[in-house]
């Protein structure tokens, strides 16, 4: 600038005057006026002219006004081109960012909706169905158990009739060895009566025995002929083997359902523990899905919420780019007048007319 002010003072130094070029100049001084970097120029080259400063010393300030002015309006292009291409790069990151969040946000919901939350009902269901059939399984034991201490009962019943049986039958045959031994004449009836009476009370609770028992007894009470009593001795003792045989049989029967019944307690015990294993491990994995569910469910709120900041520093770079767009061409603007005066104030005083133009604006009293 201060170049400039020392240069248009040479400006001075023409003294020939031609109206023509005087009108021509004075357009020129008139559209310098027009911007606020013309009038500086006008005020410089005026100061430089009362001073009677050299021209050249004028065209060399005014052109190295240009010269700054180039250099600053290709120092605004380049840091605007620098500054777009940070705004793209900074752009192109946060579109790959909200790309990606938008990505990682869709796989967690589709991970929650279509694989975590119904694996939890299904195991949830498989817990209940479990636990339904552990409570079948003590139900049945249970019930088992009482049909099985009922059936142990009749059996201790039954062996109860069958020993009673055969002490009847027993005693049966000891009154008719005593019959046949002499021991009790058939004539003493009443002894006799007396022992049927106690065996028929005995054999009472075996219906298969204490008919026949009774039957047998009853024939003691008719005959003396000691024949007789042998063979029904014999079918008293053949009954009394086939009482054995049955006691037998069913003590044996008794020992098969005894197996039997405990080889079915193993297998409930066994079901009620193979029960309970799996629900602890359907617990366990419930428990993972559901750790899993609330670590997912987290990582999404947080991607929601990096893509809405995301999202919002996309904005705001985008604000900040239109901005500095706007004031980038303003400036440009600015510089463009500037250094368009710039220039055609040199070409002006490097004119013919200058000098005139000066001379007769200083005597009108001056260029402004």
């Amino acid at each position: 600038m201060r170049k400039l002010s020392l240069l248009i003072l040479a400006l001075i130094y023409v003294n020939a005057i031609d109206p023509t070029m005087v009108q021509l100049g004075t357009a020129k001084l008139d559209e310098l006026n027009q911007s606020n970097l013309g009038k500086m120029i006008l005020e410089l080259a005026q100061t430089h002219a009362e001073m009677r400063g050299p021209l050249d010393d004028l065209v060399t300030a005014i052109g190295d006004l240009e010269n700054e002015l180039t250099a600053e309006l290709q120092q605004l292009d380049d840091d605007y081109t620098r500054s777009t291409n940070q705004h793209a790069a900074t752009q192109e990151s946060l579109d790959i960012q909200i790309g990606q969040t938008e990505i990682n946000i869709f796989n967690q919901k589709d991970f929650i909706d279509a694989i975590l939350l119904p694996s939890i009902d299904q195991t949830n269901s498989k817990i209940d169905r479990l636990n339904g059939y552990i409570n079948d399984n003590r139900d049945n034991l249970s019930k088992e158990t009482v049909n099985r201490q009922k059936q142990h009962q009749q059996f201790l019943d039954r062996v109860s009739e069958h020993q009673s049986a055969i002490s009847a039958v027993d005693e049966a045959i000891q009154l008719i060895n005593a019959l046949i031994n002499g021991n009790i004449s058939f004539a003493e009836k009443g002894t006799i009566n007396q022992a049927i009476e106690r065996i028929n009370t005995k054999t009472q609770k075996t219906n298969t025995v204490h008919p026949i028992v009774q039957a047998l007894m009853s024939l003691t009470q008719n005959f003396s002929d000691q024949e007789q009593a042998k063979k029904i001795r014999d079918l008293l003792s053949d009954t009394r083997n086939q009482l054995v045989a049955s006691l037998n049989q069913e003590t044996a029967d008794e020992n098969q359902i005894e197996q039997t019944w405990v080889e079915r307690q193993k297998t409930l015990n066994t079901e009620y523990q193979e029960f309970k294993r799996s629900v602890l491990e359907a617990t366990y994995v419930l428990a993972t899905y559901q750790s899993k569910l609330k670590s997912t469910r987290e990582a999404l709120a947080e991607n929601e919420n990096d893509l809405q900041s995301f999202k919002d520093s996309l904005q705001q770079d985008k604000d900040a780019q239109a901005q500095e767009t706007q004031i980038y061409n303003e400036l440009k603007s600015q510089y463009q007048i500037q250094l368009q005066t710039t220039r055609n104030a040199k070409e002006f005083v490097n004119s013919a007319e200058f000098s005139n133009v000066i001379r007769q604006k200083l005597n009108q009293g001056g260029l402004i």
